[in-house]
């Protein structure tokens, strides 16, 4: 089966030498080994491998908190998510709180040197008035929150309509036990909704999520093509819903990849970059824009199989272990970034705000602390990272600092387990006990990351006093005491500072009339909402015979 887009004509932009474009192509749950450019032998990503092959990867890449929510934040500000409220845990479609508009995001930062910034998919930094469009962003297409927050047609294990035993509440009737309302798509510059399906109708017909990638990436192309004919730079923040549970794929996409539906999923967000990609160098634009892709966090070991792969890397979402943070990253820039390029620099997420602010000419805020570093160096010329440390929080309640890194040493301050949970063969995955050194026989949790990576001993070895070698890799005790000594004055720097935790907006509760709906004044709210409005703003329903971005997929699918 193969999808043929047609051909556009668009002519050659004229941005060429002229302010950089940014792309943030942001995956959910995306774990370190998950890409086949990052060693998995049965994920299919031929375009995420061509962007690593013509880019660079960066291994030794820390997203700014290890869920959903606290990451967001993080790669918007540049700050480390306590210092932004976000915290403790994920916000819901019906949150009182959000980003708090006193926050100076990516987008705000851009727009104050002549960018227009457009944001596609899942937010997850709150509704209403803390929507996109009022943090900077010109124009917003998406479900604003993950797919088992609201009901649509996805019937996959984890979705909100998904039930076992078939009898699920919409098929009993039962439609306001049910946690969220139907997912609301908005479009525009304005926040509004403007298409929901009720839940109340019958016969039902639930929002398509099944193929709302193809809506996404034409909403992206269509936002990319209005800024390059009007010669404006631009700045696009893509967050696609995979690949958090419920995993998904249209009918016409299962069995694209070995993997089953993850591996399907993960195709999709891949089949985004490609049509991002090509759409740049259709529109003569490759060679002035930053492309970046990541993750918000490791992926998800609750899901077994059907959650991502951390790699060699230990645990998952949700911990503070390397694979709740480290993830995949690609950056692109054909003629500034070297091809096949490894980067083994300490990097995070919290650098692309500095980086790209200062890439476009604009002035880094003074008035707060901005905790991302600039790291041209590192990609365009090879050079040592002005990142040299790292801080490691819990996200959940009550959060506290878990771990610390300088250099390439690690401490562990406290660990426990999350989404995870038996018969996972490591108990430190999911158990939930906060544990500190004492529960390991009282040695400090340190970790050489560049000779353990995968934190397969959580306590670096000693020497015997003698001098002799127990382990290949054991250390001088005074050294050892001299590292445990560095890294624990850095914690006790920070674990006193009052100034990088504000007060908690997700602590400030839920109320279902904060649910995105297009019907306020109908009830049961939000049950009831519904609308279909056509708005020109936005990205027309695709039909077989419209075409996405102008430009042609290559994709062949697995013959089963």
């Amino acid at each position: 089966m193969l999808l043929v887009l047609a051909a556009l004509l668009v002519t050659t932009s004229t941005q060429e030498g002229n302010k950089p474009n940014f792309i943030i192509l942001f995956g959910d749950d995306i774990g370190n080994g998950d890409l086949g450019a990052f060693g998995h032998q049965t994920s299919r990503t031929p375009n995420l491998d061509k962007m690593a092959a013509t880019g660079a990867k960066l291994t030794q890449y820390l997203s700014g908190a290890n869920v959903c929510s606290p990451s967001r934040a993080s790669i918007m500000t540049g700050r480390y998510f306590t210092r932004t409220g976000v915290w403790p845990g994920v916000f819901s479609p019906d949150s009182v709180g959000g980003l708090p508009l006193t926050e100076i995001t990516l987008a705000t930062a851009l727009k104050n040197v002549g960018y227009t910034s457009g944001a596609i998919g899942k937010w997850h930094l709150g509704v209403g008035e803390y929507l996109p469009t009022n943090h900077g962003f010109d124009y917003y297409y998406g479900a604003p929150m993950t797919q088992n927050e609201c009901v649509s047609n996805i019937k996959y294990p984890g979705s909100a309509q998904y039930s076992p035993s078939a009898t699920d509440s919409l098929e009993n009737e039962n439609v306001e036990s049910m946690r969220f309302g139907p997912c609301p798509i908005l479009n525009g510059s304005n926040g509004a909704v403007t298409v929901q399906h009720s839940l109340l109708d019958k016969p039902q017909t639930l929002y398509d999520m099944l193929n709302v990638d193809d809506k996404y990436d034409q909403a992206a192309a269509d936002f990319i093509k209005g800024a390059v004919s009007k010669n404006v730079a631009f700045f696009l923040y893509f967050c696609s819903h995979h690949t958090h549970a419920p995993q998904f794929a249209p009918d016409s996409f299962l069995g694209y990849s070995r993997r089953g539906l993850h591996g399907d999923s993960l195709g999709l967000i891949d089949r985004s970059a490609g049509r991002l990609m090509l759409l740049l160098e259709e529109l003569g634009i490759e060679n002035n824009t930053l492309m970046v892709f990541s993750a918000d966090n490791g992926g998800s070991l609750q899901w077994r199989e059907l959650g991502g792969v951390n790699g060699n890397l230990r645990c998952g979402k949700g911990t503070t272990y390397e694979g709740g943070h480290r993830v995949p990253l690609i950056a692109r820039w054909p003629g500034r970034i070297p091809a096949d390029t490894v980067v083994e620099e300490l990097t995070s997420s919290l650098d692309w705000f500095p980086t790209m602010v200062n890439l476009a000419g604009g002035s880094i805020p003074t008035d707060r602390v901005i905790d991302g570093v600039d790291i041209q160096g590192v990609l365009f010329h090879g050079s040592p990272s002005n990142r040299t440390d790292f801080i490691y929080f819990d996200s959940g309640s009550p959060a506290r600092i878990m771990a610390v890194r300088v250099g390439k040493w690690k401490l562990h301050m406290f660990t426990h387990g999350s989404h995870c949970s038996p018969p996972f063969p490591d108990s430190n995955c999911y158990d939930k006990q906060y544990k500190t050194k004492s529960d390991y026989g009282g040695q400090p949790l340190l970790i050489n990351l560049e000779e353990d990576p995968g934190e397969a001993q959580l306590q670096t070895s000693v020497c015997n006093p003698d001098g002799s070698v127990i382990d290949p890799r054991c250390h001088l005790q005074q050294e050892v005491d001299e590292i445990v000594a560095n890294l624990t004055a850095f914690y006790n720097k920070y674990v006193n500072d009052t100034s990088l935790w504000a007060t908690s907006q997700i602590d400030r509760g839920s109320n279902l009339t904060r649910f995105p709906c297009c019907s306020p004044q109908c009830t049961p709210r939000p049950y009831c909402c519904s609308c279909d409005h056509n708005n020109s703003e936005g990205p027309a329903a695709p039909t077989q015979e419209q075409h996405i971005t102008g430009i042609q997929d290559n994709l062949q699918f697995r013959q089963t």
